[in-house]
């Protein structure tokens, strides 16, 4: 896939880029230091200034040592960044990832990835151009994919009455889509109930999507700070995958490595 529009904007400075090879260096060796929040930690210091990671400050450090050059990012990114993205979420033993059968291209800001996938979406989906989102989702899902052409819909998702998730609501109104709908999920830390389903409920979502022939367009933002894992975190993308669905998945390290003014992607497994 060519995204090339929106990629030339990873061209500009050699400050983004430099930005993008401090992720690649912290996702390539590990070392995210993403232990779950106590009680007076969190994004923000005690002042409102955001935390910066010790990782991130140390890759970062590295990456200046290094004395890069300041030759351009590839249309679709840089390939060390993509890789190691990519081994984060599907996982080092992911069929797929192994095969070389995700395709995968760089984007820009909270927003790129998603962009880019409702695009794609509405350029190549053989099939209904309407995505269902949860009710609630974070504010920005419904005028993206609006932009992008498509139609958006809602399932139910959160229980007022119980503060907890809609399970059954959720399960009745994905059954209730038309076949091959597309759908949005949260891999982790819904945004902004911050109510996930159990690996349990994961796996029976993951039938009724198999059953509907849905298309699961993950959104990822948070990996590693719902449980302080970043595998137990990716539990639902690697499961859907393990159980032979298509995906989608936007990935976002703004908020689980502090890093808001860097970058996300967006992965196509075929």
């Amino acid at each position: 896939m060519q995204f090339s529009a929106s990629l030339k904007h990873t061209r500009k400075t050699a400050s983004h880029r430099r930005s993008i090879l401090v992720l690649a260096h912290i996702v390539s060796k590990r070392n995210l230091s993403l232990q779950k929040p106590s009680s007076d930690t969190n994004i923000g210091d005690d002042n409102g200034k955001p935390y910066v990671l010790p990782s991130v400050r140390d890759a970062e450090e590295d990456v200046v040592a290094s004395k890069l050059d300041k030759e351009y990012a590839g249309i679709t990114g840089i390939p060390a960044f993509t890789k190691a993205a990519a081994r984060l979420a599907y996982g080092p033993q992911s069929q797929p990832f192994r095969e070389d059968r995700i395709a995968i291209t760089q984007s820009i800001s909270g927003t790129g990835a998603l962009r880019i996938g409702g695009a794609f979406f509405e350029r190549f989906y053989p099939h209904g151009k309407t995505i269902y989102i949860p009710t609630p989702s974070w504010a920005n899902h419904n005028a993206v994919f609006k932009d992008s052409g498509l139609k958006v819909e809602k399932y139910r998702y959160y229980n007022k009455d119980t503060i907890g998730l809609d399970f059954d609501g959720m399960v009745a109104d994905l059954k209730a889509a038309p076949e091959k709908s597309i759908i949005l999920l949260h891999a982790c830390a819904h945004n902004p109930t911050g109510i996930d389903p159990t690996e349990e409920q994961w796996k029976q979502i993951s039938d009724v999507v198999k059953e509907k022939q849905h298309y699961p367009f993950f959104d990822m933002a948070y990996q590693g700070f719902a449980s302080g894992d970043t595998d137990k975190d990716a539990f639902a993308v690697r499961y859907f995958i393990k159980e032979g669905h298509a995906i989608a998945l936007a990935q976002s390290f703004a908020k689980n490595m502090v890093s808001f003014s860097n970058l996300r992607q967006i992965n196509l497994l075929r």
